[in-house]
């Protein structure tokens, strides 16, 4: 119902389509995502799961943060704007402190 505009509350997850450029787990990724951000149903935003840091932020600039994956590193992104490099192993931890960020501002 998300998904169809029917239901609003909690974080949707998109994801791109794996390609050539993937050099992450990004089907696990995503996974590891949906399972986190499932307990922020106060929050109407879009998380975008991205498999690639070249064409990742761009693609998903509907979306209000996301996170694109790369070889050893990752981007978080606001908006297709790049906010921070981290290690790939932070990913999921730079994802989840700007999600709480934004859950603290609305509350």
């Amino acid at each position: 119902l998300k998904t169809l505009g029917l239901r609003k509350g909690g974080i949707s997850v998109v994801s791109c389509p794996t390609c050539g450029r993937t050099r992450i787990d990004l089907i696990g990724l995503a996974e590891k995502v949906e399972k986190m951000v499932s307990k922020y149903d106060n929050l109407d935003i879009k998380v975008a799961v991205m498999g690639c840091v070249v064409n990742g932020p761009g693609e998903s600039r509907e979306a209000d943060i996301g996170i694109a994956g790369g070889n050893g590193e990752g981007l978080l992104f606001r908006h297709g704007e790049i906010i921070r490099r981290v290690a790939e192993e932070d990913i999921i931890d730079a994802l989840r402190d700007e999600i709480a960020r934004l859950n603290e501002n609305i509350q």
